[in-house]
């Protein structure tokens, strides 16, 4: 026996046959037309390919796990994105997402489960973690979904709020040398300083090697950025970059070598125990944040060292914003006029007035 009924707009078949009932989307919308064309073409054949044995409408037996369509997710992107997008996607999966729902069948997850999960991220992480960490869950269901095994993705149900617009929040220059002044371990100021007088992301002075370093011609070559314990690829082709090593912060690259020169590394910054920062997570979430609760400052991102920078080099007029661009590895100068606006000098006062336009 088959019969024909909607659910959510969409057309499914209701199949009983030999004590047990199955449904199959037919992947048309609910209106009279479709409904005509399944009365009157599809469900007479299906019921004869039943019957003479011609397709095989026998329910699997087991139902895929959330773990088992997270692998199958994680398959299909390992050839299609970057390695550190790569990277993030399964590092989500591992600690966000199989703890508390990797047994489970897929099936077998409700839209209130999931928004109890969700909620407890925003309030774990900003608001654009949060949501970067439903997508990666979402895309998992989606090849529940594709395989016809739900047939409703639970986040199409979620309201996600909205991404937090983090703009530049540079320190001023007196901010800066307190608190390279006062960071409590001599690593951490060379790190401080290193960060404040290159621009670099942090993951990049994390994947920061000595080889990278030429003190003769004042140089630094950003190579790698150091996400999840692995030096990968920068963000993008751009930020393979030369920098320069201004003259500020060559006493501190020499402090740094000093106390690592005894240590078998071939890596600027360490860890207590000799090795490689995995990322910048441990420097942000201790050393940087009782920093700023040491000198009764607010919680500000880590990241504004490279802001500051950017500030720093607009601010004395000295370099085109081109050329700022390429030192922080920019594609090209929009980000900096979008990020940095309001910080670039004004140069319309400078304007010879009395030129000739014509």
């Amino acid at each position: 026996m088959v019969s024909l009924y909607a659910k959510n707009n969409k057309l499914y078949l209701s199949i009983y046959h030999n004590g047990q009932r199955i449904t199959k989307s037919t992947g048309l919308v609910d209106n009279a037309k479709n409904r005509k064309l399944c009365n009157n073409d599809l469900l007479p054949n299906v019921l004869f390919q039943i019957q003479t044995n011609q397709i095989d409408i026998t329910p699997k037996s087991e139902i895929k796990t959330v773990e088992e369509y997270a692998e199958l997710f994680l398959k299909s992107k390992k050839v299609l994105v970057k390695e550190s997008t790569y990277i993030r996607y399964d590092s989500i999966i591992r600690n966000q997402i199989l703890p508390l729902f990797g047994s489970r069948a897929i099936n077998s997850i409700k839209t209130s489960e999931i928004k109890k999960w969700f909620n407890y991220w925003i309030s774990e992480r900003s608001n654009t973690t949060a949501i970067y960490i439903a997508n990666t869950f979402s895309a998992i269901f989606k090849e529940a979904f594709y395989d016809e095994v739900i047939d409703k993705n639970p986040f199409d149900y979620i309201r996600k709020p909205k991404k937090q617009q983090g703009g530049a929040k540079p320190f001023s220059v007196d901010t800066i040398k307190m608190l390279i002044e006062n960071a409590k371990d001599e690593w951490f100021k060379n790190f401080l300083a290193l960060s404040f007088f290159t621009g670099l992301r942090t993951g990049e002075v994390v994947a920061l090697k000595w080889d990278n370093i030429d003190f003769e011609a004042q140089e630094i070559e950003v190579k790698y950025s150091r996400r999840y314990g692995k030096d990968i690829t920068p963000k993008t082709e751009k930020s393979k970059r030369i920098v320069p090593i201004f003259d500020e912060l060559l006493p501190y690259l020499k402090s740094q070598r000093e106390l690592t020169k005894d240590i078998q590394s071939d890596y600027v910054f360490l860890s207590r125990d000799g090795k490689p920062f995995n990322d910048g997570n441990r420097i942000r979430s201790h050393h940087w944040t009782k920093l700023l609760a040491s000198v009764e400052l607010p919680y500000q991102r880590l990241y504004d060292t490279r802001s500051s920078f950017a500030t720093m080099m607009l601010s004395s007029g000295k370099f085109s914003i081109n050329h700022i661009a390429q030192m922080m590895g920019h594609t090209n100068v929009d980000m900096i006029i979008h990020k940095y606006n309001k910080f670039i000098p004004g140069e319309v006062r400078k304007i010879d007035k009395s030129i000739g336009l014509f």
